[in-house]
């Protein structure tokens, strides 16, 4: 989710003004940014303060923007101070107190950024390496030990062409903050499954799930999983599947590695069988998949696909069966999950169709990368989805045939988010006396969520005009809302308008809310009133 600072606004308004004024500039090929130092360990008491700095590798720099997100539990920001590298090439919106920083240690983020201050501009940005943009001063909270990721989000590096802020591609380093008193090694855990049968069957995959395994005893986590089934092959990955092609005993290690690089070993000896031979069984006759959707290529977390299979049972004899829907993620190469019909019988030359659901409101169905440069929609990724179908019947070793891939596309969009003005009211029932100082309350409702606990950061921006009067910024103001199921679901700022500059005629204000990434409904972020300042 991005979440605009106060400064993207001021600044696009004042380079608007400004935009035959400054050279073009090319926009660099690559930067980054990135937490200074990148690692923070030791074990350090309550009250202990330290720095860490944000910095960047960029080149002609004009504006930048980022969120960190910490643990609250752990830390608390005191304060964030303005580096020199930006006002290297000229004064900055920050340095003139245009823009402050937004500090928020409930929920553990601060927001910073700054641009260079004109019109006039300089002909060049900032350029350089390890150059600092920020100091952020820490304050260990818990000295009970524990780690936390110091997450660079919404991070923005901007230079100018034509006079317009032209985004940088850049990559993005987060640091670490570990205070625990002990480093452990992982557990390694794992359980194997072999669905439609009773035993694990030679030729047949069985699924090694390693989902358990944690490295809960000092606060880290699992790097890694690596297998070795005992067969001379090895595998790789959380859950993945294994045919063994013989009969017999294997035994089967994984090795879980964690962020420390210590690991943990499990071992299971599987006793592979062979399948029943002979006779004729009912058969996946044709299997397809399509979504239900409006539109074919894009689906939305909350709605569903159905995913349909034809069973027919070529035989003189009656069973009973169900399908197995396996699907795939192309894109990351890895089992995402299975999704099972219900039982039901067929008789002897009979052809029944049967359905699955697929909930795309799960969350194991989102792909793509969590970072990318800058790129519009990088976080939307044409997701390519490979569906294999699987009849079994009621045989007590299991069988399985019919195994027919069926590939379909479409674009998974995440969590619903979306905000909304319910109302725009003012302390003032009629005209207002010019002089006196007008109250406008913006009331505002979270009616996304995913859940109903994804926390929204947005901006405020509060504008009035007059019949003569230009349309004139009053404020922009970041906020927030909580979750859409919680009591701060909903939230009511006040804006304040000095009455004694305004011309006696009627204004409307005009208030909007930033747009979120993937909001899904923006008719709602705007809301106005009406007011008439009289002598």
């Amino acid at each position: 989710m991005r979440a605009k600072n106060l400064l993207w606004i001021s600044l696009t308004a004042l380079l608007l003004t400004s935009v035959f004024m400054v050279s073009s500039v090319a926009a660099p090929t690559s930067a980054r940014m990135y937490v200074d130092p990148p690692e923070k360990k030791g074990n350090y008491p309550a009250g202990t303060i330290f720095n860490i700095y944000i910095k960047v590798d960029a080149a002609n720099l004009y504006a930048w923007e980022f969120t960190l997100t910490f643990t609250p539990s752990l830390l608390k920001v005191n304060t964030i101070t303005r580096g020199s590298f930006l006002g290297s090439a000229g004064p900055t919106l920050w340095q003139s107190g245009q823009v402050t920083p937004f500090i928020d240690n409930f929920n553990g983020l601060v927001t910073a950024g700054d641009a260079l201050n004109g019109p006039p501009y300089p002909s060049a940005g900032a350029t350089g390496t390890g150059g600092f943009l920020a100091a952020i001063q820490f304050q260990v909270i818990n000295m009970q030990g524990g780690i936390c990721i110091l997450d660079l989000q919404n991070t923005e590096l901007d230079t100018l062409t034509g006079g317009m802020l032209d985004p940088i591609p850049h990559t993005v380093e987060d640091g670490l903050f570990d205070n625990r008193l002990l480093i452990e090694p992982p557990n390694a855990i794992f359980t194997s499954s072999h669905p439609g049968m009773l035993v694990p069957v030679a030729g047949l995959p069985i699924t090694f799930d390693a989902s358990l395994s944690n490295d809960n005893n000092d606060g880290g986590w699992i790097t890694s999983y690596n297998w070795n089934f005992g067969d001379g092959t090895t595998g790789s990955g959380k859950i993945v599947d294994h045919t063994f092609a013989l009969v017999g005993t294997y035994t089967v290690s994984l090795i879980v590695f964690d962020n420390d690089g210590k690991n943990g070993t499990a071992t299971d000896s599987i006793t592979v069988v062979d399948w029943m031979e002979g006779g004729t069984f009912p058969d996946l006759v044709e299997e397809c998949a399509w979504p239900e959707l409006e539109k074919w290529n894009e689906a939305t977390r909350g709605r569903e696909l159905k995913l349909f299979g034809l069973v027919g049972n070529p035989t003189n004899n009656n069973f009973e069966v169900y399908v197995e829907f396996v699907i795939y993620g192309t894109e990351e190469a890895k089992k995402l999950g299975t999704i099972t019909t219900e039982t039901f019988p067929i008789l002897g030359g009979e052809e029944l169709q049967t359905s699955a659901i697929m909930d795309l409101s799960d969350t194991r169905w989102r792909v793509g990368p969590d970072k990318m440069g800058y790129g519009a929609g990088s976080n939307l990724v044409w997701a390519k989805y490979t569906v294999f179908a699987r009849c079994y019947h009621n045989v007590s070793s299991g069988f399985q045939k019919g195994l027919v891939p069926k590939d379909f596309g479409f674009k998974v969009h995440p969590a619903k988010h979306d905000i909304a003005i319910t109302s725009v009211a003012t302390n003032a029932s009629n005209g207002v006396p010019k002089g006196s100082i007008l109250e406008i309350y913006v009331n505002m409702t979270n009616q996304g969520g995913a859940g109903g606990h994804i926390i929204e950061t947005f901006n405020i921006t509060v504008a009035y005009k007059g019949i003569t009067t230009p349309t004139t910024i009053l404020e922009v103001r970041p906020s927030y809302l909580k979750g859409a199921k919680t009591t701060e679901g909903t939230r009511t700022e006040t804006f304040t308008l000095d009455t004694s500059l305004l011309k006696p005629e009627s204004y409307i204000i005009m208030v909007t809310l930033s747009t979120l990434t993937y909001e899904i409904d923006t008719f709602n972020n705007s809301g106005t009133c009406l007011i008439t300042i009289v002598e």
